[in-house]
């Protein structure tokens, strides 16, 4: 008697190990799922000006961190008081305020909202001094911000404090129906609480703002976990049920996928990280690879089970056959999801690292419970039959094993015609190729979620009856170099030419503001709403001529600014960086809070690049005329007040030409405004020009037009050009600078960022992909023609869903990204399953043909089998209401789809053909049957039967 097996003797230890360490992977996996939390400003990693932007703009304003909360009848009355306002406004603000973090929540600070705004707390402000508005005056200010275009609707916005920021499920979170994670309620969130208080309910107020839309992710994401995941493993299990005919064998099966999903998901809070809305999908993703690596390993014991006509041995000698391709497998897929890895988009990144990881201890448990329970309760497959009480079996009485007869016409079908099907395959992939260029890709926000959501319907109301809320930052930096107050003392008047008071600077972000309006508002483009900065709380600004009097009301109107600094400061839109950022201290900070249509129909980079359109004009002629007062500073003897200029404008661009003038009419620095053509020009209008001080020339003058006036000793003072030069220089907010500078931030750039990076993401983790699966499949194949061509077919559902969605139009999401590199890494299983029967096949027969039908006939079941409950597993995904993980659902089951046209199709087809010369056996290398074994009729035997044949007659070792 031989020594016994390793599952022999320690089957029940593996399983009682198992079975101990089961419910502690199930608590790491309800820790994971309970710190799933979502900022779609951590997409990017932390070290991109980008997101260094967006926290140097959150150190220093209120930022983003605020709710909108309104509903139909939240209005104001006519009475300046507030006495006939909707009462439950005051009430709600006043509750919001008095609200308490949860005791979960740690820290010292216990209030979950550190301010709360209404319309009437501004009104009241634009109402006093220094503005002195009047009540018309006031709400025509602040409608389509806090007031709706009725002068009526209204809203009450709440500032989170960082420790409610930093749990916003618990602070803003919607009441959970149902049971929540850990079989208990969630508690109802601070802000519901204060909306209960107000005499309101849940399903009468509308939300909105950046929390909002991160807590809505996160729900969206624990959604598809409690309602999805459940029904995935019950399909998965259904198909597993359909392949194995055994209740038994489909729990095991069931099990194995469960703890995959479940040490995959333990792993994040191991690893210090924590749960997004995209890593929600892993678990199912995990769950679905096991059990189809689980139904190829129960294939090699069927095999196993067959040839020896017994189960005593059958999981060692499975095992045996399958750890090769089945590690091979795994690491192929893992490679494919590590590909992600190299996206800088932090959810991508995540989804693949530890979706590897998910997939390389699987083979843990496909390994150890799998064999053990196998060999624990042996498993007799439906298509044999028991023959004694010992465990011996025989073939069934039907025939054939299960499916063989229907596979082997189907080979032999693709055999006789290998030629046009490969013909047909390599042309439906040149046409699809084609539409690879064409892929597009698209990050938006509220796209995430189904045209059914609730945060949908909450901003298009409030797009309806408040105005836009999608928020978009601008900081204007004023460094002390251009402050005039900063100025040392003593510094001669002329060498402060072009620095500016506080008035002027003042100016200058109402011009810059008036301007996105013009362009981008209502009167423009309709793509943005209501702005607000400083000089929405400024008065009305007049005085823009030059002159005694101009000069006497600009001086009082700029103390009494001034004086005034502290109330911009208190409304949120005007800082002074400290001494903690060194060479910037002093620095001042002006912010342009931007609110962005949400369904504006054009994506972010193009939304980001009008603003800069918008913008860049107003700071290019800000620049010039600094030029310009340098300039007049020199020819008139430190002395530029009084100058008189000539702007020059070409393009007849009025609000260029108004904006220089404006910033030289501040220095009291008199401009007439010419558009006449330089060509056109006499030489008696020329020497016109001489009475004045000097010309500044517009966009677009010609070179030869400046030789003519440098000719005609008529002086150009600066250049729109040259001005457009500075107004272009992109350094980061945190890099000292050393004249006006604006800095866009907030959540849009971010995302058009993150937009940017995603096209790029696809491209290369799909390239690594090929770059690490390829010599993988070439040592596999032992040859570098042999892995090139079983890459082929596994490139074919990559392209068949990317070029199809480049001709459809249909955008590359963060969802549908990830879905490249896992079908690469899936696909190319199934490959390997079916190269690790040929290989054994082809030295068995000697001839490829009839090789490649062996292992068609033996791996095909699997191969269908596995792509089915893979892609059926994961397709229940395209039923979830979070977009990306519908289209994640939907891609997959494309994608493995065409993995088994291929892997089916495809590769057999190719081995048929003239490629599969790259597989042939070297000369001498084919066994060579005996006498006997030729004397059978081959006509009446099956490639797998002849194999047998070959084996009872010597001619290969059983």
């Amino acid at each position: 008697m031989g020594k016994p097996s390793f599952l022999t003797r320690y089957a029940t230890h593996i399983l009682v190990i198992a079975a101990l360490a089961t419910p502690l992977a199930g608590w790491g996996a309800l820790k994971a799922i309970k710190g799933n939390r979502n900022d779609i400003s951590d997409w990017l990693p932390k070290n991109y000006p980008e997101t260094i932007e967006l926290r140097w703009f959150r150190q220093h304003f209120v930022a983003d961190q605020f709710v909108i909360v309104s509903w139909d009848g939240c209005e104001l009355g006519d009475d300046p008081s507030g006495a006939q306002d909707d009462e439950r406004i005051a009430k709600l603000s006043k509750a919001l305020l008095a609200v308490q973090l949860p005791a979960e929540v740690k820290g010292e600070d216990r209030a979950a909202f550190k301010s709360v705004t209404s319309a009437r707390d501004v009104l009241r402000e634009l109402m006093a001094p220094p503005a002195e508005l009047s009540q018309k005056q006031a709400i025509a200010r602040l409608e389509g911000s806090l007031i709706g275009p009725d002068g009526k609707q209204t809203c009450v916005v709440a500032t989170l404090t960082e420790a409610a920021a930093a749990n916003l499920r618990l602070v803003v979170g919607r009441p959970f129906k149902g049971l929540g994670l850990g079989w208990k309620k969630w508690p109802t969130s601070c802000l519901f609480q204060a909306i209960k208080s107000a005499g309101l309910n849940e399903h009468e107020v509308r939300l909105g703002g950046p929390p909002i839309d991160n807590v809505s992710i996160d729900e969206e994401g624990q959604k598809t976990l409690l309602r999805l995941a459940g029904l995935s493993a019950a399909l998965s299990v259904a198909l597993a049920y359909w392949s194995l005919r055994s209740i038994r064998m489909t729990f095991i099966v069931f099990m194995c996928g469960v703890m995959s999903a479940a040490v995959s998901l333990a792993a994040v809070p191991l690893l210090g990280s924590r749960m997004d809305a995209i890593l929600m999908s892993m678990p199912a993703l995990i769950y679905v690879i096991a059990v189809s690596g689980a139904v190829h390993i129960i294939n090699y014991y069927r095999q196993a089970a067959a040839d020896a006509h017994s189960v005593e041995h059958a999981p060692e000698h499975a095992i045996a056959h399958a750890w090769r391709p089945a590690i091979l497998t795994s690491v192929t897929t893992a490679i494919g999801l590590a590909s992600l890895l190299t996206s800088d988009i932090v959810p991508i990144a995540k989804f693949g690292g530890f979706s590897a990881i998910g997939t390389m201890t699987m083979l843990v448990i496909l390994f150890g419970v799998l064999p053990a329970a196998m060999k624990k309760w042996p498993w007799i497959p439906p298509e044999l039959r028991s023959k004694a009480n010992h465990g011996a079996i025989k073939k069934d009485a039907e025939g054939p094993e299960f499916g063989a007869r229907g596979w082997t016409l189907f080979g032999t079908f693709v055999r006789h015609h290998h030629a046009a099907v490969l013909t047909s395959c390599m042309v439906v992939i040149g046409l699809l190729c084609v539409g690879l260029p064409k892929v597009k890709t698209s990050i938006d926000l509220l796209k995430l979620f189904s045209k059914d959501a609730q945060l949908l319907k909450d901003y298009a109301w409030f797009e309806d009856h408040l105005g836009r809320i999608v928020p978009m930052e601008l900081v204007i930096t004023f460094p002390t170099d251009v402050q005039r107050e900063a100025a040392p003392a003593g510094m001669a008047a002329g060498q402060m030419a072009d620095r500016l008071t506080f008035l002027e600077r003042l100016e200058l972000v109402s011009r810059i503001q008036e301007s996105l309006d013009r362009r981008l508002g209502v009167r423009g483009q309709d793509l943005i709403g209501a702005t607000m900065s400083a000089a929405s709380f400024a008065p009305a600004l007049s005085g823009q001529g030059s002159g005694g009097a101009a000069n006497s009301y600009r001086y009082v109107a700029n103390e009494n600014l001034a004086a005034n600094r502290a109330g911009f400061e208190r409304a949120g839109y005007l800082r002074v960086e400290g001494a903690e950022a060194g060479s910037r201290a002093g620095d001042e900070l002006w912010r342009i809070s931007v609110r962005v249509a949400a369904f504006h129909g054009i994506d972010h980079g193009e939304l980001v690049s009008r603003v800069r359109q918008s913008i860049e004009p107003v700071l290019a002629s800000h620049e010039a005329s600094v030029d310009a007062m340098k300039a007049l500073a020199q020819r008139r003897h430190g002395n530029p007040k009084g100058a008189r200029v000539v702007v020059w404008q070409m393009d007849k661009n009025a609000a260029s030409t108004d904006n220089m003038a404006a910033a030289l009419a501040s220095k009291n620095v008199r401009t007439v405004a010419t558009t006449l053509h330089p060509g056109a020009a006499t030489d008696e209008q020329l020497a016109s020009f001489k009475k004045f001080d000097g010309v500044i020339l517009g966009a677009g003058f010609p070179q030869a037009a400046m030789e003519r006036l440098r000719l005609a000793n008529i002086p150009i003072l600066a250049t729109y050009e040259a001005g457009a030069v500075r107004a272009k220089d992109d350094r980061s907010a945190v890099d000292g600078v050393h004249h006006v500078d604006v800095t866009y931030t907030g959540v849009i750039p971010v995302v058009y960022k993150a937009q940017h990076a995603l096209l790029t993401s696809l491209v290369q983790s799909t390239w690594w992909s090929f770059a690490t699966i390829m010599p993988l499949m070439m040592w596999v194949c032992r040859g570098l023609a042999a892995g090139f061509v079983v890459m082929l077919p596994n490139a074919l559902p990559i392209v068949v869903v990317f070029g199809g969605m480049g001709w459809l139009g249909i955008p590359v999401d963060i969802g549908s990204m990830m879905a490249a590199s896992i079908a690469l890494g899936v696909a190319v299983d199934d490959t390997i399953h079916f190269l690790a029967w040929y290989r054994d096949d082809l030295k068995a027969l000697g001839n490829r043909h009839e090789a490649v039908l062996a292992s068609y006939r033996r791996s095909a079941n699997a191969t269908l089998q596995a792509g089915l409950i893979n892609g059926l597993g994961l397709s229940v995904f395209a039923t979830s209401s979070f977009t990306p993980t519908q289209r994640f659902g939907w891609l997959m089951l494309t994608i493995l789809i065409a993995g088994i046209t291929a892997e089916l199709i495809m590769l057999p087809a190719l081995l048929f053909g003239p490629a599969g010369k790259a597989f042939s056996l070297k000369r001498g290398a084919a066994p060579v049957p005996d006498e006997a074994a030729r004397a059978k009729p081959r006509v009446e035997l099956s490639a797998l039967d002849r194999r047998r044949a070959l084996r009872e007659h010597g001619a290969v070792a059983a």
